[in-house]
């Protein structure tokens, strides 16, 4: 579910591993990577399912319904602005963000097909 193209910009670096002719005990196979090596590689991670606050849910919701709390604290969604659009949760880099859906209250009106006619509840920015 990863935004896999954010995380192939920087190559992996190869771990050094022991070659099959000397594999004749239970030794470790793969060398490992140094303390630099490491470093750089744990970079290449944006996030595993983490938000990291890159934005971009801030900047792709058409209605103004996230809210940004501060550096280190996130975001924070109104649920009287969302339409549950979804554009949010395809932006976010690392899916962050999870869609569930909401159950309709009995005096919303349905149309032919079952769907709703009007938004359950409506609120005016001022």
């Amino acid at each position: 579910m990863l935004d896999l193209p954010v995380y192939l910009e920087t190559l992996r670096h190869a771990q050094p591993e022991l070659p099959l002719a000397v594999r004749a005990t239970f030794a470790e196979v793969v060398e490992g990577l140094g303390q630099d090596q490491a470093r750089a590689e744990a970079g290449r991670c944006l996030s595993c399912g983490n938000c990291f606050e890159c934005d971009n849910c801030f900047a792709a919701c058409p209605e103004q319904a996230i809210v940004r709390l501060g550096r280190g604290r996130g975001y924070r969604v109104e649920p009287d602005l969302c339409t549950g659009c979804g554009i949010c949760f395809e932006q976010c880099p690392c899916h962050a963000i999870e869609m569930q859906p909401e159950a309709l209250p009995a005096t919303t009106p349905l149309g032919t097909i079952g769907e709703p006619v009007v938004p359950h509840r409506f609120r005016i920015r001022v």
